[in-house]
């Protein structure tokens, strides 16, 4: 995983590091969760799926978990992160997160199913090359089809609806996220807003907060709206997002690099559509 020297690698994983200095990844990284003991870790490599007690998954994916393989889900492994949102190819299914959430195709993800329960759900398919910068950060988990249908696929976020449609404009926008990142500066599992001032054909910037494990969560324009991207970055310096301290990868650059369209919380589908912002300076 790199960084460049005006941005911090954030597993979105940005709590409470000063906007002076640069932090690596290794900083920011959420550790792994308490309850992957060897017996859980032999469980899922037995069954691809374990149980939980709901206390201890609660507190390690705080907030609310949608059924299933869900858009806004809690990831567990390998990193402690956010999913994005549901997408297809018209024969596979997958689910969104951080590029630096994974380390590598075909490596297995285990996401929160329900509220006692984890699973394999899937592998990791397609990445972006995962450069560090806020255009490059995305990465799309295949859901196993035996997943999918024992378990369901929910496109719908948690608490803030939507993903309706994408959002192709240059302009200032309101952008909200949910994630299911912890710490002290942040209540667990919640809605966080901002404005998003730096809009370019592959990141954008925004101003808001963030925690340790909301790292590859989803974010909208509006509350049940249009998709903007994935949130990835805590900026330490300004560079190409002047007045932004939070930025992420658009959603229109992955909809064309993946060749995969957005399933919307209502099972429709958005496909891939140009931009005119042009690129973040490098």
């Amino acid at each position: 995983m790199r960084f460049r020297p005006i941005l911090a690698l954030a597993c979105a994983c940005a709590l409470a590091i000063s906007l002076a200095g640069t932090a690596s990844a290794s900083d920011l990284t959420r550790p792994p969760a308490k309850f992957l003991t060897s017996s859980v870790k032999t469980q899922l490599a037995q069954k691809g799926t374990a149980t939980v007690p709901a206390e201890a998954l609660n507190t390690e994916c705080p907030g609310v978990q949608n059924a299933g393989v869900s858009a806004g889900g809690c990831i567990v492994a390998p990193y402690g992160c956010t999913a994005n949102f549901i997408f297809t190819d018209g024969s596979s299914q997958y689910v969104g997160t951080a590029r630096h959430c994974t380390d590598r195709v075909g490596q297995e993800v285990t996401m929160q199913l329900d509220t006692t329960t984890i699973g394999v759900a899937g592998t990791v398919a397609k990445m972006t090359s995962g450069e560090g910068v806020p255009g490059n950060d995305w990465a799309l988990i295949k859901i196993d089809p035996a997943v999918a249908a024992k378990w369901g696929v929910n496109p719908a976020m948690p608490v803030i609806g939507g993903p309706q449609g994408i959002y192709t404009g240059c302009d200032p926008t309101p952008v909200f996220h949910y994630g299911h990142g912890y710490g002290v500066a942040v209540g667990q599992g919640k809605v966080e807003g901002g404005l998003a001032t730096n809009l370019y054909d592959d990141g954008y910037g925004w101003t808001g907060a963030g925690a340790p494990g909301d790292s590859g969560s989803g974010v909208l324009t509006a509350p049940g709206g249009p998709a903007i991207g994935d949130f990835t970055h805590l900026i330490v310096d300004t560079g190409a997002y002047p007045g932004s301290d939070l930025a992420g990868t658009r959603i229109t650059k992955i909809l064309s690099q993946f060749g995969v369209s957005l399933v919307n919380a209502d099972g429709s589908t958005t496909g891939a559509a140009a931009t005119s912002c042009g690129n973040a300076p490098k």
